[in-house]
């Protein structure tokens, strides 16, 4: 989650994204904890990663993610 590799980011972006279409929840308590995070690849993989999520979640992460 802090890598910096755009390729990387965009594949674990990905990643979660396929995830959540089986287990949404399982990808927002994963995103969640990893909101508290101040480091900005980490927040770029949580907003790219977030797309497939309710869009109540997806606001309750893009809070976290402005707190830090």
């Amino acid at each position: 989650m802090r890598e910096q590799e755009q390729n990387v980011k965009k594949a674990v972006g990905w990643a979660l994204r396929e995830i959540s279409k089986k287990d949404k929840e399982s990808v927002f308590n994963f995103l969640k904890k990893w909101a508290k995070e101040d480091n900005k690849d980490t927040k770029w993989i949580i907003k790219d990663g977030m797309k497939k999520l309710e869009q109540t979640e997806q606001t309750e992460l893009k809070k976290l993610l402005e707190k830090n």
